[in-house]
């Protein structure tokens, strides 16, 4: 064998023998660092209490990550993990959870004959917002939720909108005022009575027409409102 084969079986022999160490290192090292490793257990669908239970049971922390609406997840049981189940981790790290809020449909609440800020609170208390408002003059008081959409009992989805009808209580009455001046006293005032307007008598010395009215405000053909004040001078 020459000397140059010799010199490079030789060097072979420690080039193999170099990555013989690495790699044993190499593998040493992970084994080290996998025996300080945890299986993360897999608690999606269990709820919050059992979750944090299992998790604290193999040395991890539970932690909260935040609430969110799930149809398929009962409230209060566990969405989403992370780590995720199955992952290795070192001891003691948290383990996230995101939690639900149960469905996110309910039903609409009957808001009709209700106060409006009352109203308002019941929306809030489902989740839901107040939408549109119209109003309307109606025999309810002021301020009254007259009508609703969607309807009470309707399903509808926690964030979503209702729109209200509002009272804006009894619409005024108007007239217009008749022709008063000629009229006896008593006649003209039961004519104002029962139009719903207010009689006001005053009488002043006028010949020729006792007991008559001589003048009226307001005038004839103005337009007057229910319960409003109408001054009559009758003579004497």
């Amino acid at each position: 064998m020459s000397s140059t084969t010799r010199i490079l079986k030789i060097v072979g022999m420690v080039v193999g023998a170099l990555f013989l160490s690495v790699i044993s290192g190499y593998v040493a090292m992970n084994l080290t660092l996998e025996g300080d490793r945890i299986d993360v257990p897999v608690v999606i669908g269990l709820d919050l209490r059992e979750a944090s239970r299992q998790v604290r049971e193999v040395g991890l922390k539970p932690r909260m990550a935040g609430e969110e609406y799930h149809v398929a997840f009962p409230k209060g049981t566990v969405i989403r993990q992370s780590p995720s189940g199955g992952s290795r981790v070192r001891k003691n790290k948290g383990v996230r959870f995101t939690i639900s809020k149960g469905s996110d449909e309910t039903l609409a609440p009957d808001l009709v004959g209700r106060p409006l800020t009352r109203a308002q609170r019941l929306l809030a208390e489902e989740g839901l917002i107040l939408g549109s408002i119209a109003k309307v003059h109606t025999a309810l008081p002021e301020g009254i939720v007259v009508a609703q959409s969607p309807s009470a009992g309707f399903p509808v989805r926690r964030g979503s909108a209702m729109n209200l009808l509002i009272s804006l209580g009894e619409e005024e009455r108007f007239y217009v005022m008749p022709n008063l001046v000629g009229q006896r006293e008593e006649e003209a005032i039961a004519i104002l009575r029962e139009m719903g307007l207010e009689p006001r008598v005053t009488y002043q010395d006028f010949t020729g027409l006792p007991r008559r009215v001589v003048l009226q405000d307001p005038s004839f053909g103005t337009r007057i409102k229910e319960k409003e004040q109408v001054t009559l001078v009758v003579g004497q």
